[in-house]
């Protein structure tokens, strides 16, 4: 199977979207992601130094071969820069430069209903690095690189206390480039745009090593790798995100972008992903997102709305209802600092009849403070 670096899906978005011509720089000195850009793969899987704010993410559904064990994984590398006037150079000799880096990961075995997690914050070094040419990282215990020949990628993850996750993955369809002229509105505001490429449904494949007993294990995962310069529009407290895989062969991401006020802004989206790849989506005036149960931390003290209701008005299929249900109750993941604590966890969908349609990972961000600030 190949890695489809050849061609990709762009998404368009409805006819009254309203364009905006981002800036070429953000106020902080950052380029800002351009309308109409065509990524060139692998050199495009790799860093973008001269953007603000970078991350490659996975997140999966895992089981062993004889189906007795299931695992969620995340796995998500963030890269932040400094001085825009010194994010470009690598100074490999000194080890100086003001790229940052975050590795998080976390492991939520759902046959024990446990959850283990870890945050390493490096700067740019011996233990963290990105290439700029091709998909080729390592930042503390994560690692990914291409394969050879390009038929899919590496990644692997190590965990507190010697475990590790070793899979290979390999995409199932097409990468997804989200948005109008292939940026990615996270509000108002003229730089709040990203480069969002996705692949939303790989094949996985590999070894767990777990409490000193090594499993192979399968599954299907989906990764990200955004790039932006002004993530998040300084009136939005946070974002709700899932990406789910049904059992149908179609995804399913949705996102609220929550503004103070609790409402949600008008850039939230819904995206349909059908068998081949073709996607459809709507905007926050076709879909509601409701919070049917919550769980309350007892490490940090804060609430999340983990049971949700996305009811959503597809384009050619009319009412879609998608219930997402946690596997386990506590998935949150906390570091260095407990406010920028968040809720990501494997989940299950759910039909409006209440069958199983699907797996789902669903991630809630800045239910400890606004996150706008901190992401422009």
């Amino acid at each position: 199977m190949k890695f489809y670096t050849g061609f990709l899906l762009l998404v368009f978005t409805l006819a009254n979207a309203e364009w905006i011509e981002p800036p070429l720089r953000s106020h902080k000195g950052y380029l800002v992601p351009v309308p109409d850009y065509t990524p060139l793969f692998p050199k495009d899987h790799g860093a973008h130094r001269e953007y603000g704010l970078e991350w490659w993410y996975w997140v999966g559904h895992l089981e062993t071969e004889k189906g007795d064990r299931k695992y969620g994984f995340q796995s998500t590398v963030f890269r932040l820069a400094g001085d825009p006037n010194e994010s470009n150079s690598s100074e490999s000799k000194s080890f100086g430069n003001r790229q940052l880096f975050l590795a998080h990961a976390a492991l939520s075995d759902r046959s024990n209903q446990t959850y283990l997690h870890s945050e390493r914050v490096l700067r740019e070094g011996w233990q963290a690095r990105a290439s700029r040419d091709t998909l080729d990282l390592q930042v503390a215990g994560i690692e990914a690189s291409m394969q050879e020949e390009g038929h899919g990628h590496q990644l692997i993850t190590r965990y507190p206390g010697g475990g590790k996750l070793e899979i290979e993955l390999t995409p199932l369809k097409p990468l997804v480039r989200f948005g109008e002229r292939g940026l990615s509105r996270k509000g108002d505001g003229a730089a709040s745009v990203s480069w969002y490429w996705s692949y939303t449904r790989l094949e996985a494949r590999g070894t767990l090593d777990y409490k000193g007993e090594k499993q192979s294990v399968k599954g299907v995962a989906w990764m990200d790798h955004e790039i932006s310069s002004s993530q998040l529009g300084e009136e939005l407290e946070g974002w709700d995100w899932t990406c789910m895989q049904l059992n149908d062969g179609t995804e399913v991401k949705a996102y609220r972008l929550r503004k103070d006020d609790g409402s949600s802004d008008r850039w939230s989206a819904v995206y349909w992903i059908d068998q081949k790849g073709g996607v459809q989506q709507v905007y926050a005036d076709q879909f509601s997102w409701e919070e049917e149960d919550d769980w309350t931390s007892s490490k940090t003290g804060l609430s999340y709305p983990t049971t949700v209701r996305i009811t959503a008005k597809h384009p050619q299929y009319g009412k879609q209802s998608y219930r997402l249900r946690p596997c386990i109750e506590n998935q949150e993941f906390y570091g260095n600092r407990s406010d920028n604590a968040y809720w990501e966890g494997a989940c299950e969908v759910l039909d409006s009849e209440n069958r199983i349609i699907g797996r789902a990972y669903l991630e809630l961000a800045g239910y400890g403070g606004g996150l706008g600030a901190r992401l422009n």
